[in-house]
């Protein structure tokens, strides 16, 4: 699966801040948590435990679908590092690159480390330190290709296949992924414009993956694809438009639809 670009930004706040503010694992909220697992049959997902802290230091997972939706924020972290990358937008590709490791790294290390799941983040950091030191080198290109791979490697290898591939698990993640993107874009907009470059490209960043996903599906739900791309329409590109072109509430219905 190989994806493309990246940028870099000072403050970073929603999906920690909103984790912190509802003690519940990064972006998902408590009716997004609840509507998840109830997709995934009995037996199949754990019990939510609610913890604070965040980055490095973040929650600790306890659910197949906490670490599936950790980690596909991770690959929408490192999508639209790739397009700002590709925009020679480096400095703040570099922040993108960065959120994996700061702020999503530490909540999946324990239960990686409980089943046994070879560590990825030197990858992750190497590429940190690749598109910091030296962008424009064909080693970036190399680099992000393989930290997408270890992020894959490592959802194939510390949840089954059985509960992966399952579709109920699948909408679950995309549904996580667009709400988490809602509250970005949220956090991102004020009086109809953008006013924080790095909250909307996390947003991007999000529904690009869970684009992904859904074009992988062999199993989608009708019209869920669409309702992504409607959902992208408010993201023409990397760069935030002049104007929005959703407002955060139409967003919002949007995401309902899923």
């Amino acid at each position: 699966m190989a994806r493309a670009d990246i940028t870099a930004v000072p403050s970073r706040r929603p999906l920690i801040k909103l984790a912190l503010q509802l003690g519940l694992p990064l972006a998902l909220s408590g009716a997004l948590v609840t509507t998840a697992l109830q997709a995934i049959p009995a037996g199949q997902a754990q019990t939510h435990q609610h913890h604070s802290g965040g980055g490095s230091h973040g929650q600790e997972l306890r659910s197949d679908l906490d670490l599936l939706v950790v980690l596909a924020q991770m690959q929408g972290h490192l999508l639209v590092a790739q397009e700002l990358i590709q925009q020679r937008n480096f400095s703040a590709a570099e922040a993108h690159v960065g959120h994996p490791v700061d702020e999503l790294y530490g909540a999946v290390a324990p239960l990686l480390t409980a089943r046994r799941v070879p560590a990825f983040l030197v990858t992750l950091e190497a590429l940190r330190q690749q598109v910091r030191l030296n962008p424009t080198a064909p080693a970036t290109r190399q680099k992000l290709l393989a930290a997408q791979r270890a992020i894959g490697q490592a959802e194939q290898a510390a949840v089954p296949a059985a509960v992966r591939n399952q579709a109920s698990t699948q909408r679950a993640v995309v549904r996580a992924l667009a709400a988490a993107a809602c509250d970005e874009y949220a956090a991102a907009v004020a009086e109809g414009r953008v006013v924080e470059s790095i909250e909307y490209q996390d947003a991007r960043g999000f529904l690009l993956e869970a684009q992904r996903l859904l074009s992988t599906m062999t199993s989608a739900q009708p019209g869920a694809l669409q309702t992504v791309r409607a959902m992208l329409r408010a993201f023409p590109s990397a760069q935030p438009p002049q104007r929005t072109v959703l407002s955060p509430e139409q967003l919002r219905r949007l995401q309902a639809q899923l």
